[in-house]
């Protein structure tokens, strides 16, 4: 008996150690008002977050710089009663309400912000339960990737070829792992979500082509178990803003 409940609490602490992430995007208007969402960001949102005990918060603009551009919120919760909970306490968290009325006030048709938020949750990987943060640097780049899958039982197999297999590739190579994460809701679905880092573009030109031509993915790519695993590949160029946590 000992053993058996010895074993549960094992599998209990496996379970909960694989994070959950909140990817939020900030779809800009055209010549909307960004300055004014990071300041909240900034100034209001990420304090609020850490003082939850959400310690390291991800904020990201396109690298290409479009206009109009996108934002991208990047949230590790240690579990998912965290994830759910973090709203109502950012509502009783009176230094946050105060610090956020720039942003809840500055509102209207004359005042362009942002089209929408689009957001994804998702349970990290088994082989990649919790954030790996790279050593930082102010030409950093972050490759953003979402893989769908035709249906359920695909992206399942998909994630299985990470944890199993791809994930020990990807270190190999130099893709230096940041999340994964099998996306729970959000748009898109059924689809997984991560992200990896690299010096700068070169660097990760290079090692995606070691990437290619690593004998263990010549293998499992032509593995009939991950045949047709994924559908298509969605890709996004970030570099981290000044007040980034990540």
């Amino acid at each position: 008996m000992k053993k058996v409940l010895l074993l549960l609490l094992l599998c209990s602490f496996a379970v909960s150690a694989q994070e959950y992430y909140e990817i939020r995007t900030y779809q800009m208007k055209f010549k909307g008002n960004t300055a004014l969402l990071e300041s909240y960001l900034s100034k209001a949102f990420i304090p609020a977050l850490n003082a939850y005990g959400v310690s390291k918060v991800g904020v990201f603009k396109d690298y290409g710089k479009p206009e109009p551009g996108i934002v991208v919120v990047a949230i590790p919760f240690s579990s998912l009663a965290s994830y759910a909970g973090y709203k109502d306490a950012l509502e009783k968290n009176a230094v946050y309400q105060e610090a956020a009325k720039p942003y809840f006030e500055n509102v209207g048709l004359d005042k362009p912000m942002f089209e929408k938020i689009s957001t994804y949750l998702a349970k990290g990987f088994a082989g990649h339960p919790s954030l790996k943060l790279p050593i930082t640097n102010p030409g950093r780049i972050y490759e953003w990737r979402t893989y769908e899958a035709y249906n359920e039982d695909a992206l399942k197999r998909k994630i299985t070829m990470f944890n199993d297999e791809e994930l020990k590739i990807f270190d190999t190579v130099g893709l230096h792992n940041v999340f994964f994460g099998e996306v729970l809701a959000g748009e898109n679905t059924p689809c997984l979500s991560y992200m990896v880092s690299f010096e700068n573009m070169a660097e990760r030109d290079a090692n995606w082509a070691k990437f290619q031509a690593n004998p263990d993915w010549k293998r499992i790519s032509s593995d009939a178990k991950y045949a047709n695993s994924h559908s298509r590949t969605v890709r996004k160029f970030l570099e981290p803003t000044s007040y980034s946590q990540w």
